[in-house]
């Protein structure tokens, strides 16, 4: 995680939030709400929907990165040896999980996941 978190005061990362114990779902509700933005994701083929998105998983925290970063991003992580999923991609306000809606995120304002 320091590496991550001095990605951030280089520009390197442009965001990172922490996933909480309520699932990958609420964290990324958190994360795009302030700027009314969504999400695009492909679940884990090992886990079911629900699992993925609302329990407890091996994933410790969203990273979000600029599009011309994320190459060099994906390559410094696999050699340092730290796991890497790629989720998605931001949207402009929708929240879709394998072509599935979840909604919108100005749907979710005010509220928790």
């Amino acid at each position: 995680m320091d590496y991550l978190n001095s990605s951030i005061d280089s520009g390197f990362i442009t965001s990172l939030h922490r996933i909480s114990g309520k699932g990958i779902f609420h964290s990324l509700v958190e994360c795009c709400r302030d700027k009314s933005l969504g999400f695009d994701i492909t679940g884990d083929s090992d886990l079911t929907d629900e699992e993925f998105l609302y329990g407890n998983t091996k994933y410790v925290a969203i990273v979000s990165v600029n599009n011309d970063q994320e190459g060099d991003f994906v390559n410094f992580m696999f050699n340092h040896g730290i796991e890497t999923t790629l989720l998605g991609h931001v949207t402009k306000g929708e929240l879709r999980m394998d072509d599935h809606s979840y909604g919108f995120i100005s749907e979710y304002a005010g509220k928790t996941a």
